[in-house]
């Protein structure tokens, strides 16, 4: 059935930015051929790619091969190239998309046609229509032929020319053009699906991995995917949070770096940056052994993200330079394994493996169990064994020349023995060794090949803790004096010189640490490929008052397995700077079940006593209006199920308030019959809402740790509380008794949603910025318990000790929790 539609796709291959994006291969098939299987279950009488002249021969098989006619035209003039093709056809609606566009909404588009159609056979004229909100790259224009060809001779203007649309839409006096927000199944418009940059092809190359992932077969597909499939693949974790591992790939620094890394890429889809100046000469063959293991070409990659396709990064580099801290600034976030550089307070998560020697900077976590232990062992570890065969092992480079005199020294050593040493190449000097000496080239997954040794030589390092693991003799050398150190910390066997002998390895052998054992208590195999997982789904944040990232990074303050906290180095405030942790929804639950878990009782239980704290607090208030709160207006933000209010209600004020949870909103409307409204403040129109701009009280009760965004947060607080009002907030206090014993219980027990610790003697200088003068502090939550004189004695509530310590925590302010009342100057 005749249509009097015709289908574009627009095509060149002299792109700038992506030079033959359309000819680059998408999963089995070129970038092209995804866009014209799409576009082909769209209804059309033809079916068309309009390309330069240059472009035409390598474009034309692909479109032969998916059912398409190939038309050549001017390069530049892409608005003329069409018109030229147009020219050719008897059609009335053109159906225009792109060819870097490999997820199109084929749905959107033939519905799209739909509403264009229909509005013409109503007598309603159009001209040009698109639908909004879809993915940018998931759409289609939709125009008249005629339309076209009309405004090609009325517009001489050159962006018009070198696009197609602007000429309809750009002159929307001459042309009706209708741009309609897309029906919700389409609407998505916080998605990215083309294909401009080198970084919209890895996130491309991402979406087709989750559809082979999800088991939909890519190659050859007879249909292409829907839009649920598209949406489902973009928004995907890996697709989302794209995680660039970072291994040292550099001369001297071994190749146990870029085996780690290469292994986590070759079961997860990472992407693993290898820079083209690359110096360690095993580079691509320990490439191409994990392709064999899984890992495919797109996840090799010498260029890293830019800010529209933001990666975690993942260094594990043995050191960070001050190139690459430059290099990362844009990513998401930074994590790093075995950090030792000058560098380390850049990154927002420190994970150590192997155990360190006396590194000055925490860790969030030292997981040495993450080392991938050999599944081949020694059935037995007999100490007193004869040693038949020796492997010397380091790492595959030997940077400190160590290989050759340690092989000299055992073989005099054990001339009976066999001494295999593996190197990156032979070497001449030995071709006249011993018959018990050999060398090899690096072995494939070598850990699962230690067993087969007595006794193996090399650094400190992963293979000697694999060694170990594998129940082999172990001796290190000492490649440096660090390494030496940490054989002594850890009890390895080593020799002490780097003066290679006889004597020094006969030493080694000696020692009562010839078969190491590690005594941390790690003894469990860990997956840290799931441990990266969690560390990839992490979010960084920057200071929520200045809302800025320094050149030099903000002090560290605390490190855990979760989470890491900075002080910001302009206003002072402590804050969550990365978290892993599951962000908090505020629903029906967070009041109940979760209130209850915390305090005992649920919220609603607890009802009375918080009112009774309103109570207390409204008598500081009304002090500082001079007794006289009646008929003012109250203001709480995170009102909860409104205790507050009530408090207020009945001391005379009117009572306001917005929360963002449905349910205890909900409560305050129907129950307490209060003004209140759901927001997600500071975006709430209070004059709207309520009918007052400003008011005389406003309070947040625990409630401003939680947000995000403090600089908002409090510039709305300013705009809405009245000259001469109160701003009053509680708080968890950075200068209370447990931060003060145990700092890192502190960190590590804080919620997972307070993005703040505030400190009373810092407050005065944030709030000021926002024209707030603090009048008054409160330093609350005292718990004697909490002190070590309680916790050593033994003390129980009401003894004299008991009593002095509380007098001391009051006298001191060195209570949990505080409160703040300020005026608005």
């Amino acid at each position: 059935m005749k249509t009097n539609r015709v289908v574009v796709v627009q095509c060149r291959l002299s792109s700038t930015r992506l030079p033959q994006k359309a000819l680059k291969m998408l999963g089995q098939k070129p970038v092209l051929a995804w866009v014209l299987q799409s576009m082909r279950k769209v209804n059309a009488d033809r079916y068309f790619v309009a390309t330069d002249f240059d472009s035409y021969d390598s474009i034309k098989p692909v479109c032969d091969q998916n059912g398409f006619e190939c038309f050549k035209g001017d390069l530049n003039d892409v608005l003329k190239r069409f018109c030229d093709l147009l020219r050719t056809l008897n059609c009335k609606t053109v159906i225009r998309a792109t060819a870097d566009n490999s997820f199109l909404f084929y749905e959107a588009a033939e519905e799209s046609c739909k509403d264009f159609e229909a509005r013409n056979n109503s007598g309603m004229k159009c001209d040009y229509l698109t639908w909004s909100g879809l993915p940018h790259g998931s759409g289609v224009e939709i125009f008249s032929s005629d339309s076209l060809l009309k405004a090609e001779g009325l517009t001489s203007d050159p962006y018009d020319h070198e696009h197609v649309g602007p000429a309809l839409y750009n002159h929307k006096n001459i042309f009706n053009c209708v741009f309609v927000k897309a029906p919700h199944r389409f609407y998505f418009p916080e998605l990215r699906t083309t294909i401009d940059t080198k970084s919209d092809f890895l996130r491309a190359c991402q979406i087709v991995n989750s559809f082979e992932t999800e088991g939909q077969k890519t190659a050859g597909a007879s249909a292409p995917f829907s839009t649920e499939q598209i949406v489902h693949a973009a928004t995907s974790a890996f697709v989302n949070h794209p995680v660039v591992l970072v291994p040292s790939v550099t001369k001297g620094h071994g190749t146990g770096h870029l085996h780690r890394c290469l292994s986590a890429a070759s079961k997860n889809p990472y992407f693993v940056y290898i820079p083209a100046d690359k110096t360690l000469e095993e580079t691509d063959s320990l490439i191409a052994q994990y392709k064999n293991q899984g890992l495919k070409d797109f996840q090799i990659i010498d260029f890293l993200p830019d800010e529209t396709y933001r990666p975690i990064i993942i260094t594990d580099s043995f050191e960070l330079t001050k190139a690459q801290i430059e290099a990362f600034k844009n990513c998401r976030a930074l994590i790093s394994i075995d950090e030792g550089s000058e560098f380390s307070s850049y990154c927002d998560y420190l994970l150590d493996i192997i155990p360190s020697f006396n590194l000055t900077r925490e860790a969030n976590l030292c997981e040495p169990d993450f080392m991938e232990k050999p599944e081949n062992k020694k059935s037995s570890k007999a100490e007193n064994a004869q040693i038949k065969k020796v492997l010397v092992c380091l790492g595959g480079e030997d940077p400190s020349g160590l290989t050759h005199p340690a092989v000299e020294s055992l073989s005099k050593c054990f001339p009976a023995s066999k001494i295999t040493a593996i190197i990156t190449a032979q070497s001449e000097r030995f071709a006249r060794e011993a018959e018990n000496v050999e060398f090899i080239k690096p072995v494939p997954n070598l850990k699962e090949h230690l067993f087969e040794y007595d006794l193996v030589v090399t650094h400190y390092g992963l293979t000697a803790f694999e060694a170990m693991y594998a129940g082999c003799a172990v001796i290190l050398l000492p490649t440096s004096k660090l390494h030496k150190n940490l054989a002594q910390k850890y009890n390895f066997a080593y020799v002490a010189d780097t003066n290679i002998t006889e004597v020094g390895i006969k030493i080694a052998c000696e020692s009562e640490n010839l078969y190491p054992s590690f005594n941390n208590g790690y003894s469990q195999n860990k997956n840290i490929d799931d441990f990266l997982k969690v560390l990839a789904s992490g979010e960084h944040y920057t200071c929520p008052v200045c809302q800025n990232t320094p050149a030099v990074p903000d002090k560290i303050v605390s490190r855990n397995i979760s989470r890491t906290y900075r002080r910001c180095q302009t206003c002072g405030m402590l804050y969550m700077s990365f978290s892993t942790d599951v962000q908090s929804n505020y629903t029906k639950s967070y009041f109940f079940e979760d209130y209850k878990k915390q305090y005992g009782k649920t919220y609603q239980e607890d009802f009375e006593s918080i009112k009774a704290q309103g109570m207390r607090r409204l008598s500081i208030i009304s002090a500082l209006f001079m007794g006289n709160l009646r008929d003012k207006n109250s203001f709480d933000i995170g009102c909860a199920y409104g205790p507050f209010m009530q408090a207020a209600s009945e001391l005379g004020l009117n009572a306001f308030g917005t929360d963002i949870s449905e349910d205890a909103v909900k409560f305050v409307q129907t129950d307490l019959r209060f003004p209140a409204t759901i927001s997600q403040f500071p975006l709430i129109d209070v004059t709207g809402e309520f009918g007052i701009s400003q008011f005389d009280i406003v309070t947040m009760w625990y409630v401003i740790e939680h947000f995000r965004n403090l600089d908002s947060v409090l510039s709305k607080v300013s705009q809405i509380t009245k000259k001469g009002g109160i701003f009053a907030f509680s708080t968890p206090s950075g200068e209370g008794i447990s931060i003060k014993t145990d700092a890192r219980a502190f960190f590590r027990n804080s919620p997972a949603d307070h993005f703040t610790i505030w400190e009373p003697s810092g407050a005065s200088k944030i709030l000021k910025k926002y024209g707030f003068e603090v009048v008054k502090i409160v330093s609350t939550g005292h718990h004697p318990e909490r002190f070590p004189e309680i916790k050593n004695s033994g003390a129980k509530p009401g003894s004299i000790i008991w009593k002095i310590t509380d007098f001391k925590s009051r006298q001191l302010k060195l209570g949990d929790t505080f409160e703040i009342y300020c005026r608005k100057k």
